[in-house]
């Protein structure tokens, strides 16, 4: 007989123009996962360490493709 597909989808906006500490211009499609390499430095003014970001690193989740591909 005929059958029958169904399609569901989900869906997380990119983000662009991030800045993250002192790190700016970050750009992150919506299914990649974004992660921070931090150092602690020493705060003078509160006598105690703080973690200052010092790398962004961004990895592919997902493979993407054109869902026009699908045709549907």
């Amino acid at each position: 007989g005929d059958w029958e597909v169904g399609y569901r989808f989900a869906a997380s906006p990119n983000v662009t123009g991030q800045t993250i500490g002192d790190i700016t211009g970050i750009d992150k499609k919506g299914w990649e996962y974004l992660w921070v390499r931090y150092e602690h430095q020493k705060d003078e003014t509160a006598n105690e360490l703080i973690q200052r970001p010092i790398s962004v690193h961004i990895e592919r989740v997902y493979r993407t493709n054109d869902l026009n591909d699908l045709g549907i």
